[in-house]
């Protein structure tokens, strides 16, 4: 009736309703210009239609299908390059079988589509595929028109195998449930499709795929929409490709390394991923939306994009993954958001991984919790956030998260190239380290009412390691952070700002610096601000010197480097503080002082080193203070010498020999008489206490009093000549200071 007689049927084709065919249907290599339908029929035969052309072919049921007492039941179908004009139908129908043809040497499929040619649409609503073979359906190298609908209900426990298929519309799977004994539930690989893919949920029937959905090298040119479902991988080894996994041992659900997808792929809220989704060397051009998803392959990779390239977002706001999520190499044209993200029990030390990644736009990890996020969980499930060498062209923004890796590194920003803000404040807490070394920071550094602790506080573990054997919490090594520094912080542990370079450091000197734990050589700052960025900050020079010696990781033992003390005051100098910047400067040669070993372990050598630098020269920066003590020598040799009954000791002898004292010529004083010219009218030099105690003192100074005027032992001077000679070399040693502190200041203000 088909081919003898087929002039005989009308333009409507062949309807065969409730039969049961015994026989075999067979139109290989026949033509069949007509629509053929079997409705509610029974097959005892699989169709034999390879290389056929046939207008459309529809087996269908009309009860829902059941393995027993189904109303359509076919054991099977071989089409290997058959050509339809219009639709094949195979709804509401039971197909069983396990066939073998030339188109696979070693396994067997229930339905043949290989390089078969459907100028129309593929339709299998409600279907159940129940065979005791490798494969459901083997369609590879096939050509459709239309789209491929395996949905509502639609139940396959065999692999579904469309290798270098090509779509002309979308491969929908809404509602269908894929149970395949080989792990594999449908391969895609190499396939294009003109349209989407849909694995949604429809009203009754929730998607299920208990097997791994392979997409390598697939070509989308719509999107990819996951919605209500659950994907469960294959046990780790089965089911695999050689060809498409590195490791035998990872355990995956999609795996669509070097797919193209033109639009966005999403897997919406109420979908659950149990085991790996590996988009490596992918591209989506119309971004990764996956927020609310929960993705579980713990200790391996539950999210790999490593090399990927997303032409918009990344979207994953509230995700809960159990793995690493890795993004080593990728690309994303938009933000990278992870807002209010659970990420816990990673591959190895971190649960987010992006090394050398780029990123134009914004990384949101507000609210996120990373690694061992709650006090019950053991340490195991730490783990923490690596943007090793990345480039972000916005903010980084981990306000409110909470990122545990205790003992490790909990944020690895090292070399990290970031065009806007980096905060890491609003109550963001790391267990562990975050290290900013070689970091680049357009923007600001904001730290405000964050927490940063070096190991959990709660349980004070882990002991140092040797990723953190300093039990640093905070590391900005040799980091530039162009738009200033923010701190307002609390820490436990370890901080290090080496190297670093900022614009403005707003800080609570009293609070923000561990005690002898905080590491500035070599960090420099234009200027000082308040937290709030409304006010000017601390400036006094003795605040300034407080915090230096609190931060000074010398302690109590040798002096410690000098180059934060000189950054503070060169601070202080260019805004216009030069008095304070010298005092930051004597703080630091105090505190130097104070710490010195030996000679100055004894009392009256710091003693006097205090009165000298201290009260006298202001360590070099203040040398006209030796103005004061040279003042009070003079004063102490002057003074005794002004009253008659002091200077009366005093000798001096004219050319002649003739002795004179300071009230004139000594015989005419001892025979009874007045001089009326004490200076015998120029033979000598007149006295004067306050010129012969500045040419005894001052040493560069010769007022001829010294050389004139002396003491007389004979008259009771020797006290007076004793206290003259040691007044000679004080003045000597406090002259000789002053020089030096001149010198200094000279010298500094050429430099």
């Amino acid at each position: 009736m088909l081919v003898d007689r087929a002039d005989e049927v009308s333009q409507f084709g062949v309807r065969i309703s409730n039969a049961r065919i015994t026989g075999s249907l067979d139109l290989a290599a026949c033509r069949v210009g007509f629509p053929i339908q079997f409705q509610d029929c029974r097959f005892a035969e699989p169709l034999m239609l390879e290389g056929s052309s046939i207008h459309s072919l529809a087996v269908v049921g009309t009860s829902p299908r059941l393995k027993a007492g189904a109303s359509s039941s076919l054991p099977g179908i071989l089409g290997n390059g058959m050509r339809l004009d219009r639709d094949l139908v195979l709804s509401q129908t039971l197909i069983t079988g396990a066939h073998r043809t030339t188109s696979s040497l070693s396994r067997t499929a229930a339905v043949w589509l290989t390089e078969a040619s459907i100028h129309g649409r593929l339709l299998a609503v409600g279907t159940a595929i129940d065979t005791a073979g490798d494969r459901s359906i083997q369609a590879d190298r096939c050509q459709v028109t239309g789209d491929i609908r395996l949905v509502q209900g639609f139940r396959a426990n065999g692999e579904i195998r469309l290798i270098g298929a090509q779509l002309g519309g979308s491969l929908d799977l809404a509602g269908c449930e894929l149970v395949p004994r080989n792990g594999r539930a449908i391969d895609l690989a190499e396939a294009t499709l003109g349209g989407s893919v849909f694995l949604t949920d429809t009203p009754g029937h929730k998607p299920v795929v208990h097997g791994r959905l392979e997409m390598g090298r697939t070509s989308v040119n719509g999107r990819v929409l996951i919605r209500g479902a659950r994907l469960e991988a294959p046990e780790a080894g089965i089911g695999r490709h050689l060809y498409n996994v590195k490791d035998p041992a990872a355990r995956l659900a999609i795996l669509a390394q070097g797919a193209t997808i033109r639009g966005e792929l999403t897997m919406s809220e109420a979908t659950s991923v149990v085991g790996g989704v590996t988009l490596a060397g992918a591209t989506v051009d119309g971004g990764l939306l996956i927020d609310g998803t929960s993705v579980r392959n713990e200790h391996d990779v539950a999210l790999d994009l490593t090399h990927a390239r997303i032409g918009t977002k990344v979207s994953a706001v509230e995700v809960d993954v159990h793995g690493t999520v890795d993004l080593d190499g990728a690309e994303i044209a938009g933000p990278l958001d992870l807002r209010a993200a659970v990420l816990s029990r990673p591959a190895d030390r971190y649960c987010l991984s992006a090394v050398r990644s780029v990123v134009l736009g914004d990384v949101r990890l507000r609210d996120a919790r990373v690694g061992g996020t709650y006090p019950s969980e053991s340490p195991g499930t730490s783990g923490g956030v690596r943007f090793r060498g990345a480039e972000l062209s916005g903010m980084f923004d981990a306000g409110g998260a909470q990122v545990m890796s205790p003992g490790d590194t909990s944020v690895n920003l090292h070399d990290v190239k970031i065009a806007g803000n980096l905060r890491l404040c609003a109550g963001f807490r790391s267990v562990g380290l975050v290290a900013l070394n070689r970091a680049s920071v357009e923007g600001r550094l904001q730290c405000d009412e964050g927490s940063f602790e070096w190991r959990r506080r709660e349980t004070g573990d882990p002991r140092p390691t040797r990723v953190n054997d300093r039990e640093s919490a905070f590391e900005a090594i040799s980091a530039t952070i162009r738009g200033g520094t923010g701190l307002g912080w609390h820490v436990d542990g370890a901080v290090d700002f080496t190297d670093a370079r900022t614009s403005y450091v707003a800080d609570r000197i009293d609070q923000d610096w561990p005690r002898h734990r905080s590491y500035l050589s070599g960090f420099t700052y234009e200027r000082y601000t308040a937290l709030s960025m409304h006010g000017s900050g601390e400036w006094g020079w003795k605040a300034r010197a407080r915090w230096l010696r609190l931060c000074d990781p010398a302690g109590s033992g040798d002096a410690g480097d000098p180059g934060p003390w000189e950054q503070a005051a060169r601070t202080l100098k260019g805004h216009g503080d030069s008095a304070g910047s010298e005092e930051i400067l004597m703080a630091y040669l105090r505190t130097k002082r104070q710490r010195r070993v030996g000679w100055a372990r004894f009392r009256v050598m710091r003693g006097l080193d205090r009165v000298i630098n201290d009260w006298f020269l202001g360590y070099g920066y203040r040398p006209l203070r030796a103005l004061i003590p040279l003042g009070l020598l003079i004063l102490a040799v002057a003074g005794p010498l002004l009253p008659t009954s002091g200077n009366h000791v005093m000798r001096a002898t004219d050319p002649s020999g003739v002795v004179y004292t300071p009230q004139g010529e000594l015989s005419q004083i001892e025979a009874g008489k007045h001089p009326q010219d004490p200076c015998g009218r120029g033979k000598v030099r007149c006295f004067n206490p306050w010129l012969y105690g500045i040419d005894t003192v001052v040493p560069i100074v010769d007022l001829k009093q010294r050389t004139a005027w002396a003491p007389s032992t004979d008259a009771g001077g020797g006290p007076m000549l004793a206290w003259v000679n040691v007044a000679t070399l004080a003045g000597w040693a406090i002259s000789s200071l002053f020089v030096v502190g001149l010198a200094r200041a000279g010298s500094r203000a050429l430099t």
